[in-house]
Parts: C-alpha cells; sequence; structure tokens
C-alpha cells in the first residue's frame, strides 16, 4: 500500500523504468457510478501486438473528489502469476532492460559479485579470517578505526583513542574521504529522476561498506536523457541534495583530509619508527589482515569507477560533453585518482538556477 502522492509517484516510476517502451496498458471496461465518484476499471498490458501478455490482466478501483475528478484513494487487483516476486522482479527486469540498453552495466556488475566473493566469503585470496567467521579481532580493528574517523581523535590527543597502526588509518580515511567526495552527485537523483537504489543511501552506505555501495548504484541507476542545452536546477533537487551535494567547498575539504591522510601515512605516530620500518610492519599487518587488504582493492576500485558520473553531472550542468566542451577538467575528474575527482567538484559550473533565468 502506498500512501501519498510522492510514494505512489516513485512506485509508478520505477514499474515504468522496469517496463519496455513498447508495453501499454489497454482499458478493457469501466464502470463508473452515478454520481460520478467511483470508478471500477478492467485492463490488461499488451505488447504493441495488439495481443494481451500472460499474467498481465487486472482490475483496479478508485474513488475521485467529487468537485475536481482527482483520484483521492484506490487499489489494483491484478492477476495473480504462478510465481509473483514483487520487489525482485521489479530489480530482474529493470536490471535486464538496462544492461540491455547499456551492456557496459555488466562491468560495475561483474566487479561487484567478485568484490563481495573475495573480500567477505573467500578464504586465501585475500589474508586474514573471511567476514562470516566473526573473528574478534577483526571487529575490534573495525571499531578502533572508526573511533579515529578522519583521524579526529589522535590529532586532539583524545584519552579514548586507540593507537593504530599509521599507514593503515591513512589508507582508512583515505578511502573514506574519497567515498564521501561522492555526495558531489547528489543531483543524480531527482524527482524526474528516480534510482531503483537511491543516491543518498548509496553514499551514506559507502562510508561503511564502500564498493560494496557504490558498484551496485552504478550497475542500477538512471541515466540522463538530456539533450543538448537542457538542463537541472538546483531547485529540483531536495535540500540534502542540493546542499550537501552543490557544496562548493566539498572537494576542497575532502582533499584537506585525504592529504592529512596520505601525511599520516608517512609520518604519523613517530613510535612506529621511520619509513622503512613502519612500511615492513605494514606489510606484515596486511599479510594477515582481511580489514586493510580490502581497503586497498577499495583503494583500485574508486580509481576505476570515479570517472563513472562525471559525463552525465557535466550534462546536468549544460556542458556539451559530446562536442569536447571542458575537456581538460573531464580528463582530470576521469583519470586522475581522488585529487582530479577533487578538482572537479571545486572547479565545474554550478547548476543553473530557475530564479536568474
Amino acid at each position: 500500500a502506498f500512501v501519498g502522492k510522492e510514494k505512489l509517484e516513485a512506485h509508478l516510476l520505477r514499474v515504468a523504468d522496469c517496463l519496455p517502451k513498447s508495453f501499454v496498458f489497454v482499458v478493457d471496461s469501466l464502470a463508473v457510478s452515478v454520481d460520478r465518484t467511483k470508478v471500477g476499471v478492467q485492463w490488461h498490458l499488451e505488447n504493441g501486438d495488439g495481443e494481451a501478455l500472460p499474467f498481465t490482466r487486472g482490475c483496479s478501483y478508485y474513488k475521485l473528489d467529487g468537485r475536481t475528478g482527482l483520484i483521492v484513494e484506490g487499489f489494483d487487483v491484478p492477476e495473480p502469476a504462478v510465481v509473483k516476486t514483487g520487489s525482485l522482479q521489479l530489480l530482474g527486469g529493470t536490471l535486464q532492460r538496462k544492461v540491455s540498453a547499456e551492456p557496459v552495466r555488466l562491468i560495475p556488475i561483474a566487479v561487484w559479485a567478485a568484490y563481495m566473493g573475495i573480500v567477505f566469503i573467500s578464504d586465501g585470496i585475500l589474508p586474514g579470517a573471511n567476514a562470516l567467521q566473526l573473528e574478534q579481532r577483526t571487529w575490534e580493528e573495525v571499531r578502533d578505526l572508526s573511533i579515529n574517523f578522519f583521524l579526529v581523535s589522535p590529532l586532539l590527543h583524545l584519552p579514548f583513542a586507540p593507537v593504530v597502526h599509521p599507514m593503515l588509518e591513512g589508507v582508512f580515511n583515505l578511502l573514506l574521504s574519497w567515498a564521501a567526495m561522492f555526495a558531489g552527485f547528489l543531483s543524480d537523483e531527482r524527482e524526474d529522476k528516480p534510482n531503483l537504489f537511491p543516491m543518498l543511501p548509496a553514499v551514506a552506505g559507502m562510508q561503511f561498506l564502500t564498493s560494496a555501495f557504490l558498484l551496485p548504484y552504478l550497475a542500477l541507476r538512471t541515466s540522463e536523457q538530456l539533450e543538448v542545452n537542457d538542463a537541472v536546477y538546483k531547485s529540483d533537487l531536495g535540500t540534502i541534495e542540493s546542499t550537501l551535494g552543490e557544496f562548493r567547498g566539498l572537494g576542497a575539504l575532502m582533499a584537506t583530509v585525504g592529504t592529512g591522510s596520505i601525511a599520516w601515512f608517512f609520518g604519523g605516530r613517530p613510535e612506529f619508527g621511520g619509513f622503512g620500518e613502519r612500511y615492513a610492519s605494514f606489510i606484515d599487518l596486511l599479510s594477515i589482515d582481511r580489514v586493510g587488504s580490502s581497503f586497498i582493492v577499495d583503494l583500485v576500485i574508486f580509481a576505476l569507477f570515479q570517472g563513472w558520473l562525471v559525463d552525465d553531472d557535466m550534462r546536468r550542468r549544460g556542458v556539451n560533453v559530446d562536442g569536447g566542451e571542458l575537456a581538460a577538467l573531464r580528463i582530470i575528474a576521469k583519470f586522475v585518482p581522488f585529487f582530479g575527482l577533487a578538482a572537479y567538484l571545486s572547479l565545474r559550473p554550478p547548476l543553473a538556477d530557475a530564479r536568474s533565468d
């Protein structure tokens, strides 16, 4: 059941995104009450050939506002299929259609499947125990790194800050600052462009499970369908999307955190010795540590996929990507790991302001 126009609209857009453009709903019959406030509809679905598709018949009942004629309440009774899979059917249908239209989506799907198997389930490919073993040492390491998030606790010498290998801390916080920069693409999710996997939860999830959230988002998102000279307005975004996603200082702020993480990697916690000594102990740690080795895998994946959303983001800002506009910035954003994305978020054109057009 759906209450409110927004939730109903989101559901209908998801369904429409799942169906091919050739599918049409055909009304078989209508039954309207004398006062014209109640309507019964019998319908079926066709694929453009005049034939009803299997298990696509149904009836709907609606109550209308007597003054405006608008629907105020209703429900559908679809023909039951042999197996009814609900949301999973929508997900599968949407994914199949998107991959058929854009086979390149198979890349993040394949990488995600390999990532989940190798990082969380496998034994012997990466060092350390897999996640299913629930090893105490693993969870303690995750806890300690989380307490030292963005190096705030150790830099302020807070009494509860745990001691963690500085190179591991540096990698961890560089990775999280990189993940946070994907918030600059929150305009990829709008009322007129919903995604099967919403962007905001994906970005939030990346702060915890990084590539496990990034890759399915890239595979499931809806591509921009903007024509040349079309633009997205800042007013089209929600409050969080417009405030955080369009914050001009996001790239510079995360670049600062990332640079600090790199500096910490080389020089933090002097008690761990000079570079040679700390590097040797870091390699020893990675040889038995699933968490640390998975961070290295995440850095590689982020470097490979950081440019995936750049072209559509530029189109939203009125940039003619196919015509070669801002080519240098586009190349930097796509192919210079971390700092290229930070530079792009700082230098890209802002979204148009409808009030000034």
